[in-house]
């Protein structure tokens, strides 16, 4: 029996497809550009090794592309045919496959940890898990995961640092912050790397409005992180966020034209960053150009494909927001359709499109058109069902910002008032927000808490 690089017994020809297979999952863990070509490696090396046809598959899952899903039950099936022959770690990562091409998500996160409170040195069901729980919107799922591992792991252990980077992260989107900074910290000082433990750090400073360090961190970064693949452009919307909040527009326009959406991509997260920015860009009222167009091309593509009810808010964005309503409304209906489809009986997807999906957005359809009533009317209560859609809180953000946008411009003044005293409260950092507020208060009749929230506003944007 061979073992991979944290002693954990593999099933392989050789200790070379062993070794392969620690390299493939070490790329995966670094956001780096030749997972895809490592994970070749693997089949040449040992084409009937079962942990390698689990990596393939759950790489072929991973980005939430329809072209993609046909190889994943390649995987599994070659899996399942060779688990037999496997020990009971590597028939449970098959098992989490089969869920997971099921559309049993909890299902399959359940595997995973089963499997590592056995095995918490499996660093791909560890990270595998650590994904799903953020996928899936399970914050505190994702918290305690990492918090019944971390006892069990230690700096001489092989992927320590990417440990911390995940606890750090799990900590953050769980408001932690004071835990997770410095864990994010270490973790991109053991290795920098780890730009999802960059990625921690970025979030806790977007959250607690710090957005001079923000820029500083990434900066600080760069050249590191830009050979971590496609997820740099992640890092740098983030820095986007931050001049956004700065109103240094021109260097948002930048970074969006130069950094995060400089061609057409196929990649979600790509997708997700541009949607999400010229959103907010729109909703200051700042010319976006005709920069919506590229990314509506691609959302076209995807009218019936059902994988990420997330990533689909944001085609729904990109085509409303293009003028392309019908293809807009075409997606909507198709996933009414696929949550009635008896077929996606037990794919979990299915409640977070039913509950959360489909009337956020019908409303971001409904912002389109400038009914903003409606808009009102939706969100009220859909803002408190979007955390199953997953991303982060930086991320749905943009749709609690629509619902704002939308009591302003239907001129339900004290409604706009009380939700920016919310927003003030819970981000008082934020200059363009203290803006909004005194404009708002003003409207209300409040001429001296106008002229408060007025200087508050210029006071932060000139610090």
């Amino acid at each position: 029996m061979h073992h991979d690089k944290r002693g954990l017994p593999i099933t392989a020809a050789s200790q070379a497809a062993v070794d392969a297979f620690d390299a493939s999952v070490d790329e995966f863990l670094a956001s780096g550009r030749d997972a895809a070509l490592l994970l070749k490696r693997i089949a040449d090396v040992d084409p009937d090794m079962i942990m390698g046809q689990c990596l393939r598959g759950y790489f072929m899952r991973l980005p939430s592309l329809a072209r993609l899903t046909a190889q994943s039950h390649d995987a599994l099936a070659k899996a399942e045919a060779l688990a037999p022959a496997g020990t009971d770690r590597e028939q449970k990562h098959v098992k989490a496959l089969a869920a997971w091409c099921a559309g049993d998500l909890r299902g399959t996160t359940a595997i995973w940890e089963s499997i590592l409170v056995d095995h918490p040195h499996d660093m791909l069901a560890l990270r595998l898990a650590h994904f799903l729980h953020f996928f899936l919107g399970d914050l505190p799922q994702m918290r305690d995961s990492m918090a019944r591992l971390m006892p069990r792991w230690a700096p001489d252990i092989p992927g320590y640092g990417y440990v911390l980077g995940c606890r750090a992260f799990s900590l953050e989107e769980n408001g932690d912050y004071a835990q997770a900074e410095p864990l994010g910290r270490k973790a991109v000082e053991i290795n920098e790397n780890d730009i999802w433990a960059g990625h921690a750090v970025a979030h806790v400073l977007e959250m607690q409005g710090r957005r001079q360090d923000g820029i500083k961190w990434v900066d600080s970064h760069e050249d590191a992180w830009r050979e971590r693949g496609i997820f740099a452009h992640h890092i740098w919307w983030h820095r986007a966020l931050c001049y956004l909040e700065l109103e240094q527009f021109d260097a948002v326009m930048n970074a969006y034209d130069n950094q995060f959406w400089t061609e057409p991509s196929e990649d979600n997260t790509d997708i997700c960053n541009a949607s999400a920015m010229l959103m907010r860009l729109d909703m200051l009222g700042l010319d976006v150009g005709d920069r919506w167009s590229s990314i509506a091309e691609v959302c076209a593509t995807r009218i019936d494909e059902r994988l990420r009810p997330f990533n689909d808010m944001h085609y729904v964005m990109a085509l409303t927001m293009d003028g392309r309503r019908d293809d807009a409304v075409a997606m909507v209906n198709s996933m009414r359709a696929f949550c009635e489809d008896s077929a996606t009986k037990g794919v979990t997807v299915a409640d977070t499109y039913r509950n959360a999906g489909i009337p956020v957005a019908e409303a971001i359809i409904a912002h389109g058109d400038k009914n903003y009533a409606r808009v009102v009317d939706i969100m009220r209560g859909a803002r408190y069902e979007m955390r199953p859609l997953g991303g982060s809180w930086a991320q749905r953000d943009v749709w609690v910002r629509m619902f704002i946008h939308a009591a302003i411009k239907d001129n339900q003044n004290e409604l706009a008032r009380a939700l920016l005293a919310e927003r003030t409260a819970a981000n008082p950092t934020s200059g363009p927000t203290w803006k909004t507020f005194a404009e708002t208060l003003a409207k209300c009749g409040a001429s001296a808490d106008a002229d408060s929230a007025r200087a508050k506003a210029a006071a932060l944007l000139a610090a």
